[in-house]
């Protein structure tokens, strides 16, 4: 009999990352169509989107402020 394969249990990080960066993908997407379709500037959709990516840019800044002032019980 064969022996049967394992995996590696890190394996599932890429695909991890790849489901976290979906939202993210659909956001900016649907965002930039709706903006051209109000017939925004490209300018001013740029500096719109960029807002939205804003929290990504910012989460390893601000989640160990979250953790120190709170537990995970209170969320």
């Amino acid at each position: 009999m064969s022996k049967p394969a394992t995996r590696n249990p890190w394996a599932w990080i890429p695909t991890l990352y790849f489901a976290e960066g979906l939202p993210y993908v659909f956001v900016m997407t649907v965002s930039v169509i709706m903006y051209k379709r109000l017939d925004i500037s490209n300018t001013d959709i740029a500096l719109y989107t960029s807002w939205l990516y804003l929290p990504w840019v910012i989460k390893p800044l601000w989640s160990p402020i979250v953790d120190i002032l709170k537990t995970k019980r209170y969320w």
